[in-house]
């Protein structure tokens, strides 16, 4: 089907369904990787580098639930 084609179809949906068609795209191109080889993704390592964040000094330790286990 050509581009022409598959406009003309388009135009024809209700402007309901035009959501549907536009997940459906960002779908297909997730499953077919850009050809070029270039990824048009951003990594995502670092992305908490500079977020505080607090652990428990108990987080090691075992949890009572489980203590029959132990």
């Amino acid at each position: 089907m050509s581009y022409a084609a598959l406009e003309k179809e388009i135009e024809t949906l209700p402007l309901a369904a035009l959501s549907e068609v536009a997940d459906f795209v960002r779908l297909i191109k997730l499953k077919f990787p850009e050809e070029d080889g270039v990824s048009t993704r951003k990594s995502m390592y670092g992305v908490w580098k500079n977020e505080p964040f607090f652990m428990s000094s108990d987080f090691d330790e075992p949890l009572e639930d489980f203590a029959e286990y132990m």
